[in-house]
């Protein structure tokens, strides 16, 4: 078992756990139950794999990408059981907090530089998160640094789980539906962008608000970048992050607080996750020359 495993399999844990205890609050319990063993079952027969194949790359790559397959089940699945801890929605607290913190809800004002092309420029730059999660990991994995891959995928999926638990404790409709009577227009507007984006939001769940999963995850990528791979990477993808974290707020899908929220988790998941990922493996060491010398090889 890799530490990404643990985590995983203790995050499922605890899902389960709530979602056992409160199935009155819980839209299928049973269901859920059963999809959070799945998953679980699937962690732990990729492990199998990976210990019996090692060097197979197929495996690998499977190993690398089972993580963020999993949150196609655990990301809509928290709409069921959204409610669990807290028992309603908190906009309202959260819009309170915002009207007194920055003189109105920071959505709405916003909303007064909209434009198509800053519509579109925004949609875009949300969408660009979905390049974090699988892409930067597959490229370890493509240069043989699967151990690497693993160290990235951890800071990101633990960055994932905070903020799953997070939507527990701070249950959030959102800005679009808790806001709606209070922007200039019913709807953002812009171009191609814009139209697939809004289409693709159509299957958010309900109740994933707080705190931004989207900015916790570019941010946590982004950091495991500058360590992992290199400071150019970081500060090449740096613009596109902080475009991220506007976005989110621009486009109604999360408040400010969402936003300030999953940078917070970013770097929360940085700290601990350096402390629990998996270490790149030692040097070899060999004798270099006839006096028993010994020189590290990579």
């Amino acid at each position: 078992m890799r530490p990404v495993d643990r985590l995983t399999l203790g995050y499922l844990a605890v899902v389960a756990v709530l979602v056992a205890t409160s199935p009155a609050r819980v839209d299928g319990a049973l269901g859920l139950l059963l999809g959070f063993g799945a998953c679980g079952a699937l962690v732990v027969a990729s492990a199998a794999l990976a210990r019996r194949l090692p060097e197979n790359r197929l495996v690998v790559y499977v190993r690398v990408g089972i993580f963020p397959a999993l949150t196609l089940f655990l990301y809509p699945a928290v709409e069921r059981y959204a409610l669990v801890l807290r028992g309603r929605f908190m906009d309202d607290d959260i819009n309170t907090w915002e009207s007194w913190a920055f003189g109105g809800p920071p959505n709405v004002l916003l909303d007064s530089v909209a434009s198509p092309p800053l519509t579109e420029a925004m949609m875009a730059c949300y969408f660009s998160f979905y390049l974090f999660a699988l892409l930067p990991p597959l490229w370890l994995v493509a240069r043989a640094r699967p151990r690497d891959a693993e160290r990235y995928l951890y800071s990101q999926m633990l960055a994932v789980y905070l903020c799953y638990l997070g939507f527990l404790l701070v249950p959030l409709r959102g800005p679009a539906s808790a806001l709606s009577g209070e922007f200039s227009t019913s709807h953002l507007s812009g171009y191609g962008m814009t139209t697939l984006q809004t289409l693709i939001m159509t299957q958010d769940p309900v109740g994933a608000c707080f705190p931004s999963a989207h900015v916790a995850t570019a941010w946590a990528g982004l950091l495991a970048m500058r360590r992992i791979i290199s400071p150019t990477a970081f500060y090449t993808f740096l613009p596109l992050v902080c475009g991220i974290t506007v976005a989110v707020v621009y486009n109604r899908y999360h408040y400010l607080s969402d936003a300030l929220a999953g940078l917070a988790v970013a770097f929360v998941a940085t700290t601990v996750g350096r402390r629990f990922e998996p270490c790149p493996p030692p040097p070899t060491l060999h004798r270099s020359s006839p006096h028993g010398h010994l020189r590290s090889v990579p």
